[in-house]
């Protein structure tokens, strides 16, 4: 299977939240564990690195690098024009804001089987590309 995590639910890893970290970890080494794909892209990683930048965390930069778009384990999905053309679908389609539609269109270029948010509002969406959209409380089988 093809998971995209969007990026909540990276910063819920990283920074250990209380009410959602133990669902992420969980979900992440069901990933590592299985025969699945870790999807990401360079937006994602723009995204989750706004707040160590700000602080001047240059060793948080770089491990954020290494652990999303610097390794083999996860593939990282190139924004295209087709791309464009399923984002801005979404945005018309369903109103969304601009990062989640995007980490939506990234998704569905990359075949995502499972996209997993932090945001309950998108998992009653329908988009092709995708195979399901679902949140944190996601049971794996």
């Amino acid at each position: 299977m093809r998971f995209y995590l969007d990026s909540m639910v990276w910063i819920y890893l990283f920074e250990g939240s209380p009410d959602f970290g133990t669902s992420a970890q969980a979900l992440l080494s069901y990933i590592r564990a299985g025969e699945h794909t870790l999807l990401t892209s360079h937006f994602l990683l723009g995204e989750i690195l706004v707040v160590p930048i700000r602080k001047n965390d240059a060793f948080t930069v770089a491990s954020y690098r290494r652990m999303l778009v610097e390794t083999s384990a996860v593939e990282v999905l190139p924004f295209t024009a087709e791309t464009a053309v399923q984002f801005a679908t979404i945005r018309a389609a369903h109103r969304t804001s601009s990062p989640d539609a995007l980490h939506l269109a990234l998704a569905a270029s990359g075949g995502a089987d499972v996209f997993v948010t932090g945001d309950g509002g998108l998992t009653k969406l329908s988009v092709p590309g995708i195979g399901q959209i679902v949140d944190l409380s996601y049971r794996l089988l």
